[in-house]
C-alpha cells in the first residue's frame, strides 16, 4: 500500500522529469561590437522565448557577464581585436554554451576549446532561430540539429 507522501514524492518526481522534456527560459550573452547585428540576435533571441543578459562589444564588458550567462554567441574581431576566441574560451569554462558567430570562420578553423562551433555571417532570420534552438537543445543536453552553415568543433 503506497502511503501519501510517497505518492506526492512519486507525482513530484514525475512532475519533474516531464518539466526537464520542455525547454525553459535560458539567458543569453551576445558578444558583438556591431550594435545593428547584436539587435538582429537579440530580437531572435527574445522571439525564441530567452532573455539577453547583455550585449558585450569587448572582453572586458564579455566577462562581467560570466555568472549571469547560459549561452553565449561571440564574435571573432570585437572592439579591442581579436579577442572573441579567448573570450569563448573562458566562456565554455564557466559552463556556458559558447557558439563563434564570425564574417571569418578561417580565423578559428582549427576550433577553440571548449566551443561548440562557428556559424558563418551574416545570418538569415531563420538561421539565426536555427541557431538558438540548437545551443538551447546543448544546454539541455540534446544532440540537436545543427543548422546547416553551422561547424561544429567537437
Amino acid at each position: 500500500m503506497w502511503s501519501r507522501a510517497c505518492l506526492c514524492r512519486a507525482s513530484a518526481y514525475v512532475f519533474l522529469q516531464r518539466a526537464e522534456e520542455f525547454d525553459v527560459e535560458y539567458r543569453f550573452l551576445i558578444v558583438e561590437d556591431s550594435l545593428l547585428v547584436a539587435m538582429d540576435i537579440e530580437d531572435a533571441v527574445h522571439r525564441s522565448g530567452h532573455d539577453v543578459v547583455g550585449i558585450a562589444p569587448d572582453m572586458t564588458v564579455a566577462l562581467n557577464y560570466t555568472r549571469e550567462t547560459d549561452i553565449a554567441f561571440v564574435d571573432v574581431r570585437l572592439a579591442d581585436g581579436e579577442t572573441g576566441p579567448e573570450i569563448a574560451k573562458t566562456l565554455a569554462e564557466f559552463g556556458i554554451i559558447v557558439i563563434m558567430i564570425t564574417g571569418n570562420p578561417g580565423l578559428v578553423a582549427s576550433g577553440v576549446s571548449g566551443v561548440v562551433g562557428v556559424m558563418a555571417k551574416p545570418l538569415t532570420d531563420q538561421a539565426s532561430m536555427d541557431l538558438i534552438q540548437f545551443a538551447v537543445d546543448r544546454k539541455n543536453g540534446r544532440q540537436g540539429t545543427p543548422p546547416a552553415r553551422l561547424r561544429l568543433f567537437h
